[in-house]
């Protein structure tokens, strides 16, 4: 196992945008998921959890769907959500199938300290049949990818990948072999309770749509 640890992580960011995911990451459990995939039809490695795919769109168009429905069940629960875009390795470790992937993820802060934070990422990354969720536990030390389907690192398993370090160029999370997550920019943070009432109600229909289906 020793030689899948290497780089994996690295932000490349301004020194603003650091100091912000470092303040959050100081004060509050956070995470990183996304609902891409890079056939978001496959449903082969899926748990039984997961959301029916579909193919009647392309599949930019069902991973914007999908990420949509992700962000507003985020918002929903009153989470601070914040768009990430990347990419990374899907499929990690099986040579026929793994490739690079690029995403719109969203990094997640449990502003409320809510105790079931870690249940709802998890389940999300089920529904949306992920390979992994980042958990970022308060202080940002001791995160670890959490598996939420069949592939690697496996449903239900945890893989360490260290701690926040800072720089303007920065290991994030170290680190798993040919498993890199780049982010390219970061935008605002998003909050339910700063929608207007037009915005928060159909963020509220979604969301209802998301937890009914899974």
């Amino acid at each position: 196992m020793n030689d899948i640890f290497e780089n994996w992580n690295k932000f490349v960011l301004n020194e603003s945008s650091l100091s912000r995911l470092h303040r959050h990451i100081s004060e509050h459990e956070t995470a990183i998921i996304t609902a891409f995939r890079n056939d978001p039809t496959d449903a082969s490695d899926c748990t039984g959890n997961a959301t029916a795919p579909s193919d009647e769109q392309n599949a930019y168009e069902i991973n914007k769907e999908r990420n949509r429905q992700l962000k507003a069940a985020l918002l929903r629960k009153g989470y601070g959500v914040t768009r990430v875009d990347g990419s990374y390795i899907e499929d990690f470790g099986d040579l026929d199938k793994q490739k690079e992937v690029s995403e719109e993820s969203f990094f997640v802060v449990n502003l409320k300290d809510t105790t079931d934070f870690n249940l709802v990422i998890n389940k999300l990354g089920q529904m949306f049949c992920q390979d992994s969720v980042l958990m970022i536990p308060k202080g940002g030390t001791a995160a670890y990818l959490l598996g939420t389907n069949n592939s690697w690192p496996g449903l239900g398993k945890q893989e360490p990948v260290g701690e926040f370090t800072g720089g303007k160029e920065a290991e994030f999370m170290s680190r798993v072999k040919k498993r890199p997550f780049i982010f390219k920019e970061v935008r605002e943070q998003e909050r339910y309770s700063d929608l207007g009432r037009n915005a928060r109600w159909a963020i509220t229909k979604i969301a209802e749509r998301v937890w009914n289906d899974g």
